[in-house]
């Protein structure tokens, strides 16, 4: 994995990465529509899928206060498009860069805790 793995949120670099150890998380699932289930008499999956891969990125930061509050502040933005690592993306993906992808998000739930010199910041965020 690179040193830089979110290389831009809104077009700027964040002030910080997330921990290298458990602070970068991808999760891709597929969104199904509201007539998805199972079936009353075989109990089969009827899945009728809307779109499909939409990434959740999960994220961890820990480090200098001043440099953690500014990426909180970023991602408080309402739409976030980010440029971020994803070893196993499809090449053929138009926004595809040198294993980076760009996206729209919104984070869900920020998680920001100052203590003195440093701050902890965890957040997912959830594509559009």
């Amino acid at each position: 994995m690179p040193a830089i793995v979110i290389k831009s949120i809104n077009g700027v670099q964040p002030a910080a990465q997330p921990l290298r150890k458990g602070g970068y998380g991808i999760i891709t699932s597929d969104l199904l529509s509201s007539g998805s289930g199972r079936s009353a008499e075989t109990g089969r999956a009827i899945r009728y899928l809307t779109r499909a891969n939409t990434y959740k990125l999960q994220l961890k930061f820990k480090g200098e206060t001043s440099d953690i509050a500014r990426v909180y502040k970023q991602i408080k933005a309402f739409t976030l498009v980010v440029e971020f690592y994803d070893s196993g993306a499809d090449v053929n993906d138009p926004t595809y860069s040198n294993g980076y992808v760009t996206r729209s998000f919104y984070s869900g739930d920020p998680s920001f805790v100052p203590d003195g010199e440093t701050a902890e910041l965890s957040v997912n965020l959830i594509e559009i």
